[in-house]
């Protein structure tokens, strides 16, 4: 275990954070959700205590508690009076180490992950994001929902949330941040008699296989009946967290859509007003994820709009971009950092990442200087070593009759396909 402390007497304060290195890409196949499910089951309360009488608990302590699961790891989010740090702690402990894990709470869960997938079908970009992902990855596992499906749900029952927890958060790697007002000694005091460290595993690197795309462009319509508006996602494999392209890339991507005065939101919506919105979007991982161009244009411009897309993504891989964008986007890059670092919290949550997600220490540290030393001929050779303007996942949420014969004749298409909007 490790104790990660970032000192703020500002405010009488204090976050904690209890971060374990398993998230929903240890979902067995067939199973996806089922850590989503054991965090949010966590969260109900520790043994001894009722859910309304965990939560009179944390109300009387001036303190909130929230589980986030994300692909990679599993955090619980406290933030609590000063005064009461210890008794918090404690509770803390308890909610880790002696989970209730009730099956009424258990059913009632289930419930709730159930209608919010049906709920979510209302959300077109939502589904539109969760469809690309899809199409993009195939059976890769970053292709999972983390929320899992209505027939994997089903295959859940309380069995396997408990040998989930038993595996990876009983006796799982984890790590301690502390941020706000208090001091390094008391921080490490606390968490030691808390949180002990014995006859726990070391922690391991998930296994992740490469991922792979398609060779082509490939359409998928998610067909949703009277749709005005769509949602359209274009993209292809990005970067990975230890890729070399990986700051010339984000310098680029920048210049490209990253900015109102970024080439996709002006050509798009400024000259042609086809989407409100229009970006492009970078992400890294262990293995080369996602990177996408995302827009909301109406049905009767849903063909056109893509095929200024990839009109617009052609230009940018083969021209690259110029020293004047260059600059703009590297002060922008710089200027902007300084939000991601102005409270403990933020720099806490920093320092977890690099000690639980593997993220060189130096993309914190030298961020800037990173991002400041990006060459002009860095950025264009990034973007066309890692940007396919060939291999493209295209995925629109729409009506499929009144779309499909034009996204079918957009440029270099290989293959389209339809699918229901609430296929499950």
């Amino acid at each position: 275990m490790s104790v990660l402390v970032e000192s703020s007497d500002v405010l009488p304060l204090v976050d904690v954070e209890i971060a374990f290195a398993s998230g929903s890409l240890q979902d067995p196949a067939g199973r996806e959700g089922l850590a989503l499910l054991t965090g949010h089951l966590m969260r109900r309360g520790p043994r001894g205590l009722s859910q309304q009488r965990f939560e009179d608990r944390l109300a009387s302590l001036g303190a909130r508690v929230s589980v986030q699961v994300s692909m990679r790891s599993t955090r619980i989010r406290a933030t609590v009076l000063r005064r009461n740090l210890e008794p918090l702690l404690g509770l803390l402990a308890d909610l880790v180490w002696r989970p209730a894990l009730r099956a009424r709470d258990f059913a009632k869960l289930k419930r709730q992950a159930r209608a919010a997938l049906i709920a979510r079908l209302d959300d077109d970009e939502s589904l539109a994001a969760r469809c690309f992902r899809e199409a993009l990855f195939g059976e890769h596992p970053y292709a999972r929902a983390q929320s899992g499906a209505a027939d994997s749900l089903a295959r859940i029952g309380l069995p396997e949330v408990e040998s989930f927890y038993a595996r990876h958060i009983a006796r799982g790697a984890f790590l301690v941040g502390v941020a706000g007002d208090v001091t390094d000694t008391e921080a490490h005091r606390l968490v030691s008699t808390y949180f002990p460290t014995a006859k726990r595993h070391k922690r391991k690197d998930s296994i992740v296989p490469t991922t792979k795309t398609r060779s082509g462009r490939h359409v998928v319509i998610v067909d949703k009946p009277e749709r005005a508006q769509t949602q359209l996602f274009i993209g292809t494999l990005g970067a990975r967290t230890r890729d070399r392209n990986l700051f010339p890339l984000l310098v680029s991507n920048t210049v490209f859509g990253g900015t109102f005065s970024g080439l996709l939101m002006q050509e798009v919506r400024a000259a042609r007003g086809w989407s409100y919105s229009a970006y492009s979007r970078l992400l890294h991982a262990k293995q080369r994820e996602a990177w996408y161009m995302a827009t909301a244009p109406a049905s009767e411009y849903s063909a056109d709009c893509a095929a200024l897309q990839l009109s617009l993504l052609e230009r940018w891989a083969e021209r690259g971009i110029k020293k004047p964008q260059l600059s703009f986007a590297q002060r922008y890059l710089i200027n902007s950092h300084c939000f991601d670092r102005d409270t403990p919290s933020k720099r806490m949550e920093s320092r977890l990442d690099v000690e639980l997600l593997g993220i060189p220490r130096s993309y914190v540290e030298k961020y800037d200087e990173l991002v400041g030393r990006v060459r002009l001929r860095d950025a264009n050779d990034a973007t066309h070593a890692r940007i396919s303007t060939r291999d493209l996942s295209i995925v629109v949420v729409a009506t499929a009759t009144e779309v499909a014969g034009a996204f079918e004749r957009l440029p270099g298409v290989k293959s389209l396909e339809v699918v229901p909007f609430d296929r499950g």
